[in-house]
């Protein structure tokens, strides 16, 4: 029998039917259309819909059929009342939902039209799952989708950009459906060394327990892990610049204690006599650290200069040799290079460099002693090039140590961008090694603990200087600052013992000082009449000649006390001043000679000079100083001519 006209309408109205009644009652919308922005989960909609129609079927079923109008009004009633308030809530709620839809989502479902291109406007805002608290971001992907190349990375940036921070994607592309879920990716925590570490603490103890010879604890880094650095290789010359207040004297103090226990020699050079001092008197531990003594801090540095020459030759005749260790630490580089420099040009003999040398002898250190286990570790406020003799030694510090410094500091030094921020901590230091960076805390303890606890391992452990070829030379004795001298009279009977030399700090203050008194010179003899110093190709034998500089020293050591300056003024000046002897070019001097003219004559005292141009050239050259011996000449020559004419 043929299908009429109205069977098909009435087919087709139930199919209409049947999916209209599909959509109620599983939440869609009704016309096919998608849900709009901010409106209710598909399941909430679901609900609402079952509920209100089996409502109406109970409503309807108590009103006609049982008659029984007045408990539907009651329930109606009530329904109404419960009903109300919740749509209220919903609705209040559901205006935030719509603005985060309308602020996010529609615009970032937009946005992804380049890369779902498959998808039409509707599938791509229903593919896009976002939810209020921002937690993920989901898309899913059409069937087949597949990234014909930086899609990913375009999609992630662009959910970086929309939603901000770092995002990372799991993408689903074998299991259907297809999708990817963006997710925020947590910020590391920033990690930091420990405020403050005892040094003897377990885990600094156990640390340096294990370390091999030639290996040293630095400190605590940020994994609260102990750092370990070997004094060998390309890595035996560290430098520190730290600044002021950043713990340059604990950093030394830990240092010195582990090379004691690895029974190293240790040269400590120190003006600043408050880093190193607390190892007095610990054996192998050489200090140097009065000021007023520069020439002993060179000759130091020079001798651990020697000892390199002498390993080294050593060590070409059996090269299986192993030394034990010798460190030369430089503390407060900047005011040693200064001071040194300014020795050097108020003790120079004529002919000499006008350069301080001393830093040639460092650089052959730094050069040939990392083979014979002689190692250096400068300390510097600012490592400039300058600081280090200006002969290029900076770059030979392989392993550098920088704290509390600023930007101009780091530019110099390491020279990349960017700098990173300095933290301002007593002990808080940046290792530099090639391009390896890492932040470390300094052990700490008191000056007192390192000395006690060096003592104790240098009886446990000993000391040999069989590898030493031979002695660090001796300190001369301390001298007193300026203005704890007490002024007295020069090279007298009345000086009898050390303690007049100086006042105590009781005493100081006001009052009139006696005036210092000159030895009584011999008639002025100008430079010509002098007898020449006799030429010798060869010293004596059994005689000890020396430069008057190093004269001036030792006759300190033994009570008397005479410039080198003033020495070369009476050699000038004074007929009976005792000759010298010429040696490759040097004119040197017998220090007993010296000794027995400079010592106090018991039977006479000495008086002020009666020659009145005698007295007066020495006080204006002690004023002035030492000049050129051109300019000295003319001037001599000057006052012969006076001399004659008045």
């Amino acid at each position: 029998m043929a299908q009429t006209k109205f069977d098909k309408q009435v087919e087709d109205g139930l199919e209409q039917g049947v999916m209209v009644f599909g959509r109620f009652i599983n939440g869609a919308p009704l016309d096919g259309e998608p849900r709009p922005p901010g409106s209710l989960p598909r399941w909430g909609v679901a609900l609402l819909r079952v509920v209100l129609l089996a409502w109406a079927g109970w409503a309807a079923w108590m009103w006609w059929g049982i008659k029984d109008h007045d408990r539907v009004i009651r329930v109606s009633i009530v329904a109404a009342a419960v009903a109300v308030p919740i749509v209220v809530i919903a609705a209040i709620r559901g205006r935030g939902r719509r603005n985060h839809m309308r602020a996010l989502v529609i615009p970032m479902s937009m946005a992804l039209k380049d890369l779902l291109s498959e998808w039409d406007e509707h599938q791509r805002l229903r593919a896009l799952n976002i939810p209020i608290d921002r937690s993920f971001v989901s898309v899913r992907l059409p069937d087949g989708w597949h990234d014909p190349g930086g899609f990913k990375d375009q999609m992630r940036e662009l959910i970086q950009d929309r939603m901000g921070g770092q995002w990372a994607g799991e993408w689903n592309l074998k299991n259907h459906p297809f999708n990817v879920v963006f997710t925020p990716q947590k910020p590391k925590p920033k990690l930091e060394p420990p405020e403050k570490v005892d040094f003897f603490s377990d885990i600094v103890q156990k640390a340096i327990a294990a370390c091999e010879p030639g290996q040293l604890v630095l400190g605590i880094d940020e994994r609260q892990r102990p750092v370990i650095k070997e004094m060998t290789g390309e890595t035996a010359m560290w430098a520190l610049s730290v600044g002021s207040g950043g713990g340059k004297s604990s950093f030394l103090q830990m240092i010195i204690t582990q090379l004691v226990r690895q029974r190293a020699t240790v040269i400590g050079i120190d003006v600043k006599m408050a880093s190193i001092n607390c190892f007095e008197g610990v054996e192998g531990v050489h200090l140097y650290t009065d000021p007023g003594n520069i020439g002993d801090m060179r000759s130091a540095i020079s001798w651990a200069a020697r000892e390199v020459e002498a390993r080294n030759y050593v060590k070409k005749g059996n090269p299986r040799k192993n030394f034990d260790r010798l460190t030369l630490i430089l503390e407060e580089g900047n005011e040693f290079g200064d001071a040194s420099k300014e020795w050097w040009n108020e003790n120079k003999e004529k002919g000499d460099p006008a350069s301080d040398p001393i830093w040639g002898d460092i650089a052959s250190i730094m050069r040939m002693g990392r083979h014979v286990n002689v190692t250096i570790i400068g300390v510097f406020q600012d490592l400039r090039e300058a600081a280090v003799g200006s002969r290029g030694l900076r770059n030979m510090f392989r392993m550098i140590l920088m704290g509390n410094y600023n930007a101009n500091q780091w530019k110099m030094i390491v020279n990349t961008t960017p700098v990173p921020e300095s933290v301002d901590r007593a002990g808080r230091m940046m290792i530099i090694e090639g391009n390896r960076r890492v932040w470390i805390q300094v052990p700490y303890a008191d000056p007192e603990d390192f000395r006690t606890h060096s003592m104790e391992l240098r009886a446990q452990r000993g000391y040999s200087t069989e590898d030493l070829y031979g002695a660090p030379p001796a300190r001369s004795p301390q001298r007193l600052p300026s203005l704890l001298q007490e002024s007295r009279p020069l090279f007298t009977k009345e000086v009898n013992s050390p303690d007049q030399q100086a006042i105590s700090a009781a005493d100081e203050g006001g009052g009139e000082q006696p005036a210092v008194s000159m030895v009584k010179d011999d008639p002025l003899v100008l430079e010509g009449d002098a007898a020449s110093p006799a030429v010798v190709d060869e010293p004596e034998e059994d005689v000890e000649l020396l430069p008057l500089a190093e004269i001036s020293r030792r006759l300190a050591e033994e009570g008397i006390e005479v410039s080198a300056e003033l020495m070369r003024q009476h050699k000038r000046r004074r007929n009976n001043f005792p000759g010298g002897r010429l040696v490759d070019g040097k004119e040197l001097f017998a220090l007993a000679d010296l000794s027995d003219y400079y010592r106090p004559d018991d039977e006479e005292e000495v008086v002020e000079s009666d020659d009145p141009a005698d007295a007066d050239q020495d006080e204006l050259d002690a004023e002035d100083g030492a000049v050129d011996d051109d300019q000295e000449d003319d001037e001599e020559g000057d006052e012969e001519d006076e001399d004659r004419h008045g």
